[in-house]
């Protein structure tokens, strides 16, 4: 076996809830709304297969790395991490489907160089039998080293490419490279490169490659001189980033303890300054209470005087002169015998009566007043307590802040300044090595040989794959009444005299994934190096069968499609459609639903938040542990 086999793919973060989809060896559904993350699978996946560049969207923010496990021809696995637009690749050699802190047994460049073995193309096509295989460039006999991303534009196929009008076979519709695209093809049908030999680039060439390489010397030196460590290579700066951010992820559960203590300590200040207010709320009440409790107290005493000069005087009023009675007033000839004395002990007897009162109520009142003050007391030494707690609180929260919160701060801050410095300096090298890559592949192509043109396909090969291609398109019941013909020269797919590009979109998107199921095919079947996988973005959305009602068409081409590539396909399939799949493939192949609802069977790639429970972002390929078929 030489062919790989796709396990998973893994978005990782500090902080994040980790993204995944786990990859069926033989058939892989991922369907459902749009703009849920569907094709994005298929670009990070080309990603991280060697694609320079990734359109990240706004769901991947927080996300730093990128997990791809295979399982290589051996049958051993190996984990591919990359981060976010980063030019290298790092290999673990385990199946890891988490944030990964421990160095990499291996790092690799991201992009192809004839030069070295030390990019993931060479990697990967070492694998699969094919490294050292020479393409032609031109019809001059140029041929130049193949790379992995030669091939994988032959399996993996975006929604645009799907429904271009570009031959399968091509990339673009530009001119430039389209001899090394039908010599990637030539490989993969026939399982031979292109033979070297021994003549140089003319003289004009060689001139043209001259600049070029000026160029990009001119251009490294330039990088060069942006970078601030000249004295650590690449491997230094990996391993002194690795460690800052183990660094960063303790500082950050120290901070995250500072502050949630912080916070408590702030807390309870403020529970202290609601209890302390309440506290002088009620001191302020028993003050006024006892203000005007002194004031009645007063008038009581006062009145007891005055009830006590009335007794006092009421004795005495009646000796010192005659007349009418003090007491009552009538007139001396009105008055009996004794009458100064009976009027006299009435008077007392109604004092003794009011005085006696007055003396109760007072007595009532001071045993209140005390009762008061012994309440203030136990309140003013309650709110003495809560005081002292208040400034014990003050000066726990000034201590965090001083001694605690602030220096963690600063060394966050510190570290966060030099994880931007060294990330930018591994951005300068990354991208030194690109260019390096470009120049010596220059330097290369001016060294390697040229000479007889590139021999064509066999016809008895091609007669093969063609009958393959039928044979795909009759198994998803496509119709058709003529033969299927690919043509080398012209790179093109007919159907009888009607090329690919001469069909609407739909009906060039079902040829182009029979293109693409029928190569994979006939090189596993013909034990021809292969990459083993396809993965079709978008083929059947567009395709409508001339003849059959929409509510039919599920039962049609759809039907066959997955059941094909389910049960007769003889490498690894990977679909991304909008539409749904059959109800008879849900439980015979690994299914996503991408609903774009918190409710749904997966909102979408990216779970929720950050902070999502199980059950918003669940299915049965999100545990960490491999399928039981890779085991």
């Amino acid at each position: 076996m030489t062919e790989l086999r796709l396990l998973h793919l893994t978005y990782a973060g500090m902080g994040r809830q980790t993204a995944r989809v786990d990859f069926d060896p033989r058939l892989t559904i991922v369907y459902g709304a749009s703009d849920t993350g569907k094709s994005f699978v298929t670009e990070s996946i080309d990603y991280m297969l060697g694609a320079r560049k990734l359109n990240l969207i706004p769901e991947a923010e927080g996300y730093s790395q990128i997990l791809l496990g295979i399982a290589l021809p051996d049958a051993s696995v190996i984990t591919l991490m990359r981060a976010p637009q980063s030019g290298r690749v790092s290999i673990f050699e385990e199946d890891i489907r988490d944030l990964v802190y421990r160095s990499p047994d291996l790092v690799l460049s991201a992009q192809h160089s004839p030069r070295t073995t030390k990019n993931l193309s060479r990697y990967l096509m070492e694998r699969i039998g094919l490294d050292g295989s020479l393409l032609a460039t031109n019809d001059s006999g140029g041929t130049k080293l193949a790379g992995f991303r030669d091939l994988l534009h032959l399996c993996l196929i975006s929604e645009t490419r799907m429904v271009s009008k570009v031959s399968p076979v091509l990339r673009t519709s530009g001119t430039s490279g389209q001899t090394a695209h039908k010599s990637a093809f030539k490989l993969l049908l026939t399982g031979a490169g292109e033979q070297p030999s021994p003549s140089r680039l003319n003289q004009a060439q060689r001139r043209v490659h001259k600049g070029k390489i000026s160029l990009l010397d001119d251009l490294i030196l330039g990088l060069q001189r942006q970078l601030s460590s000249r004295e650590a290579n690449q491997s230094q700066l990996q391993q002194q980033l690795r460690r800052l951010l183990e660094h960063q992820e303790d500082r950050a559960e120290s901070l995250r303890d500072v502050t949630r203590r912080h916070t408590q300590a702030a807390s309870d200040r403020a529970t202290l300054s609601v209890a302390l207010a309440r506290y002088a709320q009620r001191l302020a009440e028993t003050d006024d209470l006892l203000g005007r409790f002194e004031l009645l107290r007063a008038q009581y005493e006062s009145d007891l005087a005055r009830l006590g000069m009335v007794s006092e005087a009421g004795s005495l009023l009646g000796y010192f002169r005659s007349g009418p009675c003090v007491f009552c007033g009538a007139e001396p000839h009105h008055q009996q015998a004794g009458h100064d004395a009976m009027e006299t002990t009435a008077l007392h007897q109604a004092v003794t009566a009011e005085s006696t009162k007055t003396r109760t109520l007072l007595a009532d009142l001071l045993l209140t007043i005390d009762d008061l003050r012994s309440q203030r007391e136990y309140v003013a030494g309650d709110q003495a307590v809560q005081a002292a707690l208040a400034e014990q609180a003050d000066a726990e929260i000034t201590r965090i802040e001083r001694e605690e919160l602030t220096p963690l701060q600063d060394e966050v801050t510190e570290v966060m300044a030099t994880r931007s410095r060294l990330e930018k300096e591994l951005g300068l090298h990354a991208r030194i090595e690109e260019l390096e890559d470009v120049r010596a592949q220059l330097v290369s192509e001016e060294a390697q040989p040229g000479g007889q043109p590139s021999r064509g396909i066999p016809p008895a090969t091609l007669t093969g794959f063609d009958r393959t291609v039928e044979r795909t398109l009759d198994a998803w019941r496509v119709r058709r009444e003529e033969e299927v013909a690919y043509d080398q020269y012209t790179a093109e797919l007919y159907v009888g005299d009607r090329s690919r590009s001469g069909h609407g979109k739909g009906m060039r998107a079902v040829l182009h994934a029979a293109f693409t199921t029928a190569l994979a095919d006939y090189c596993l079947e013909q034990r021809r190096s292969h990459p083993g996988f396809i993965v079709l973005d978008s083929p059947l959305v567009t395709f409508r069968e001339p003849g059959v009602r929409e509510a039919d068409l599920r039962q049609s081409v759809p039907q066959h499609f997955y059941r094909h590539l389910l049960n007769a396909f003889r490498g690894q399939a990977i679909v991304v459609e909008n539409t749904d799949p059959p109800s008879d493939i849900l439980d015979q192949a690994q299914v996503y639903m991408f609903s774009r609802e918190a409710h749904g069977q997966r909102f979408g790639f990216f779970p929720l938040t950050s902070s999502s429970s199980p059950t918003q972002y669940s299915d049965t390929a999100a545990s960490a542990t491999p399928p039981a078929y890779w085991r």
